[in-house]
């Protein structure tokens, strides 16, 4: 009898431990689920070296395209704020996903620095240059907004520079099929843009809002990972962009709504703060990797 009640007990205790299991094995698989996802991607993006040298060298053409543009605009002297700049605009924000590794740690940090120092040259040079084509034109509102936006592309490119030197992991990961969907989006919004940019009495002034509007899709898909605090700068950047473009087309449609184009030129600056806060504050440490939240 003793035996009997011996084997029902281990046939029992072994049968709810069976049963309790899968309560607990959800949230350990997603976990780890995730876990190999992003080890996944991140081992086939160093293991690809054509993905690696266009995510190298896209954000440094951005830069470089970003104060051609303004050379163009200071010399010309049209309203012409850059087709090439508004198209290149998205791969200046990706900046935050290069990988710059050498055999020495000391080798890559002063390549980082150097990578992230050529970047804000360029930038803050094409700032600077709009800044003075402003003041040529008396335009005390746009002179403050690329003070500011200075500002901000100094204290942008500073954080991802020191996140990368610290050995931070960016949690938002670019493989091959977002990178491929961002360039068809852009060649579809080229097609659109062309016969809007060749009027020679266009007025545009916005640089970001094309570029913006991909990214916050391309964000949106991590949006379950997301802490509270990136949530709301992705809904402030989702306000912000969308109030800014449909200032941008009233003023297209009536030149003379001047505070439209004031809007839309505050709004898109805000809307780039907003989405530089979401790339800054989605990195996290290896050693003390942040809780996300559903």
């Amino acid at each position: 009898m003793q035996s009997c009640n011996y084997h029902f007990l281990i046939h029992f205790n072994s049968s709810f431990c069976c049963s309790i299991a899968p309560v607990r094995l959800p949230r350990s698989d997603s976990f780890s689920a995730t876990t190999h996802s992003d080890e996944v991607a991140s081992h086939v993006f160093k293991s690809d070296t054509f993905l690696r040298v266009a995510m190298t060298l896209l954000p440094i053409t951005a830069a470089i395209v970003y104060q051609m543009d303004a050379l163009w605009q200071l010399q010309v002297r049209n309203l012409y704020a850059g087709l090439a700049s508004t198209i290149f605009h998205i791969f200046y924000f990706l900046q935050f996903y290069i990988h710059l590794e050498c055999h020495s740690k000391t080798v890559t940090h002063m390549y980082t620095y150097i990578y992230h120092l050529i970047i804000w040259l360029f930038k803050t040079g094409g700032n600077v240059i709009y800044f003075i084509y402003h003041h040529r034109e008396q335009n005390t509102f746009y002179q403050c907004v690329f003070a500011f936006r200075a500002l901000q592309d100094t204290l942008f490119i500073s954080s991802i520079c020191i996140y990368k030197i610290r050995s931070y992991e960016p949690m938002i990961c670019v493989q091959h099929k977002a990178l491929f969907s961002v360039i068809s989006r852009l060649e579809v919004i080229l097609a659109i843009l062309v016969p809007i940019f060749a009027q020679e009495d266009l007025v545009k002034r916005t640089v970001a809002n094309i570029s913006l509007f991909i990214l916050y899709d391309f964000f949106s898909v991590y949006y379950h990972l997301f802490t509270l605090r990136l949530k709301w700068a992705l809904w402030l950047f989702v306000v912000f962009i969308t109030i800014s473009v449909v200032n941008e087309w009233l003023y297209f449609v009536n030149h003379q709504w001047r505070i439209c184009d004031q809007i839309s030129m505050g709004l898109e600056f805000l809307a780039e703060c907003s989405c530089c806060l979401v790339i800054v504050w989605q990195f996290k440490s290896k050693l003390n990797p942040t809780t996300t939240e559903a």
